[in-house]
């Protein structure tokens, strides 16, 4: 396993690389007036050549259409570079605005343990 380096920090998104797996950690609140840090995370990481790249939704509080629409974004370009994406740790609720808006047949996600839902 490689040594993690960060690539991105800003106060609600950070991006770490590790090998070839690039993961992008959600903090707070991602909605229009943080998403395009997570719009340069992608970018940043992609331009890396991550063979894959996670999402994590830990820590993360809210997120809007602004966030839905960067994490498309991120899609399509991961696909472009034949880059798989995952979002990891997502909690029901967040389960439930992806099933609502079609997206969760879109990426592969891991559930967050139900004990720690907080969004």
């Amino acid at each position: 396993m490689g040594r993690d380096e960060v690539i991105h920090t800003s106060a609600p998104v950070k991006a770490e690389l590790t090998g070839d797996t690039g993961r992008i950690k959600l903090f707070g609140e991602i909605d229009h007036t943080a998403v395009e840090q997570l719009d340069q995370a992608v970018s940043e990481l992609l331009g890396k050549g991550v063979a894959q790249l996670v999402v994590d939704f830990a820590d993360l509080s809210f997120f809007d259409s602004a966030c839905i629409s960067a994490l498309v974004r991120a899609r399509g370009l991961a696909q472009e570079q034949d880059t798989s994406i995952t979002l990891a740790n997502v909690n029901r609720y967040a389960r439930r605005i992806l099933d609502l808006t079609g997206l969760s047949v879109a990426f592969t996600i891991e559930p967050k343990d139900e004990e720690d839902d907080d969004l």
